[in-house]
C-alpha cells in the first residue's frame, strides 16, 4: 500500500488532471447546467480519472492495494476542486 512512489502519485495525478479539468469546465460554460457543483463534480471525476490514466502509463507502483488507495485519494481531490469550482464558474 505505501509503495516508493505514494506521494509523488497524490501529487502528479491531480496536476495532470488541471488541464482537462479547465478544458470540461469552459466546455461546461457553454451550456447552463442545473447543478452547477455536481456538474462541476463530474467533470473533476473525469479530469481525475484522466490524470490517473496518464500517471499509470509511468508509474512502477501497480500493486492493486496501493492504486485502489491512492489514486482514489488524488481521483476524490480533483473531484471536490471541480465540485467547488463548477460551483462558483457555472452559475448563471
Amino acid at each position: 500500500m505505501i509503495g516508493t512512489n505514494a506521494l509523488v502519485c497524490l501529487k502528479s495525478i491531480p496536476f495532470l488532471g488541471l488541464a482537462p479539468l479547465a478544458a470540461i469546465l469552459f466546455c461546461l460554460r457553454q451550456g447552463a447546467p442545473e447543478h452547477p457543483a455536481l456538474a462541476g463534480a463530474a467533470a473533476g471525476l473525469l479530469a481525475g480519472a484522466i490524470g490517473a490514466a496518464l500517471y499509470a502509463t509511468h508509474c512502477p507502483d501497480d500493486s492493486p492495494l496501493f492504486v485502489a488507495v491512492w489514486y482514489t485519494l488524488a481521483i476524490t481531490f480533483i473531484t471536490a476542486l471541480g465540485a467547488i469550482l463548477g460551483a462558483r464558474l457555472l452559475r448563471w
